[in-house]
């Protein structure tokens, strides 16, 4: 099977960098024009793709192009428009617009091997899966050389997630196979192909050696000019990643988005104290053992201290002299530790009511509290803050606000990126079951004064 792909892909990579590399050099717009492009078209793209169903594409930008030829890729045409995984064997995505307002961006959802892809930018993936593999469990990625239309825009990328934090999928990138429990960003030049870990972690499997990495770090491998079927040699040793590859990826797009990391790694040479903020008074998170690998965030603008992410997920800040450091240039800079990202447009911020029967609006995030308000099924509402103890959100239904139980909202929002509204009571006594104090009646021996 994979003899047989190889025949159909290499004719198409030759078609696809020749039409790359003869395009014509666009002239480069200024950043404040290209951002707000930009933005407007990752709105657009999010509000059409966001939540889409799995096993099928979804097309949120400019029509692509792909196989086979025909019906199947022009219905992806409009954005919002999806296709089964099984009916597409190739896909491309076109350049960036020159104002950034528009260019291609499409997402792959593929439920059998709980994976999601985006592909952004001049970006094609070609279906290799052998006939014992699910539809797209090993594909072949080609990402155009570059030719960004201005500096805030993003590089031309194919990212993979899991599609369940923290339970890893195999797939096969390039001939590379990648034990996958995170996010991975690949790019590809002429006779190489870079995986970056921007979450998690990612195990890369080739010529029988295999190496562990986490966010902030990248691997090349080598391939014969344009043949991306099999590499021609082994994995290059893990390097901190080129922050400039990543560093305008609208994250917001991925379906599980996270903080991009900085590049390289840190290590706890002993046990070290992860505090909330970057300083000894701030509250301990927990100690860190020693001996555990972690990604950078950021640093504080004293630089002493560093904003670090685990394996697991888990941020906070350590003091960076407690830590032995394999770290590029750390690029961003802050006091208030960031907020998770966000969706972008109305999508971080709005929610439906699908409980059947509706819900009670309550004045604190407690079944406890008492209610001010019944909601209707199907209501649209607005997400206003999260609990500081309990999974309910609060909200506000047309002027009403009060907080509802998370389950009963449908919504695309990042929960964890709400702001927590601290100025909550504490969740009320539960009220003690007749008998729970040691009987159901009163002891005769002491009442009327028990």
């Amino acid at each position: 099977m994979l003899l047989i792909a190889a025949a159909i892909v290499l004719p198409l990579l030759g078609t696809v960098w020749a039409a790359a590399q003869d395009a014509p050099a666009e002239t480069v717009v200024d950043a404040a024009t290209c951002a707000a492009g930009l933005e407007n078209w990752y709105v657009q793209a999010s509000e059409a793709c966001i939540g889409g169903a799995r096993d099928h594409f979804c097309n949120g930008g400019l029509p692509p192009g792909g196989e086979p030829m025909g019906p199947v890729i022009h219905s992806l045409g409009p954005p919002g428009s999806m296709v089964p995984v099984d009916a597409v064997q190739a896909l491309r995505t076109p350049p960036l617009a020159l104002d950034g307002s528009s260019g291609g961006v499409a997402w792959i959802r593929v439920g059998a091997i709980e994976m999601s892809g985006l592909l952004i930018g001049d970006t094609t993936i070609y279906n290799v899966a052998p006939e014992d593999f699910a539809d797209w469990q090993a594909m072949v990625v080609v990402t155009a050389p570059e030719d960004r239309v201005c500096e805030v825009a993003p590089r031309n990328a194919f990212i993979a997630q899991n599609s369940t934090a923290f339970q890893s999928t195999r797939i096969v990138i390039n001939g590379v196979s990648l034990d996958l429990n995170g996010t991975v960003m690949v790019q590809t030049q002429p006779a190489q192909t870079l995986f970056i870990v921007l979450e998690g972690r990612v195990r890369v499997i080739s010529g029988g050696e295999s190496q562990a990495l986490i966010a902030g770090e990248s691997v090349r491998v080598p391939y014969n000019d344009q043949d991306f079927m099999r590499p021609a040699g082994l994995p290059e040793p893990a390097q901190p990643f080129d922050y400039a590859l990543a560093s305008h990826f609208p994250i917001e797009l991925l379906d599980r988005p996270a903080l991009l990391p900085q590049p390289g790694t840190v290590v706890t040479e002993g046990a070290v104290n992860m505090r909330t903020a970057p300083n000894t008074d701030a509250s301990l998170i927990f100690q860190v053992p020693p001996g555990q690998v972690m990604s950078v965030l950021g640093t504080n603008p004293d630089g002493d201290w560093l904003h670090v992410r685990l394996v697991t997920g888990q941020t906070g800040w350590m003091f960076g002299d407690l830590l032995r450091r394999n770290l590029g240039p750390v690029n961003r800079t802050y006091t208030a530790t960031p907020e998770p990202p966000q969706r972008l447009g109305d999508l971080g911020y709005t929610a439906r009511i699908q409980a059947g029967a509706g819900v009670n609006l309550r004045e604190a995030p407690d079944v406890g509290f008492n209610p001010v308000a019944s909601l209707s099924p199907g209501q649209e509402v607005r997400l206003v803050a999260r609990s500081p103890y309990s999974p309910w959100v609060k909200i506000d239904a047309q002027g009403m606000v009060g907080w509802v139980a998370l389950i009963a909202l449908e919504t695309q929002s990042i929960i964890e990126s709400l702001p927590i509204d601290w100025d909550v009571p504490p969740p009320p006594e539960p009220t003690l079951v007749p008998g729970s104090w040691g009987g159901a009646f009163p002891d005769p021996d002491c009442f009327p004064n028990c």
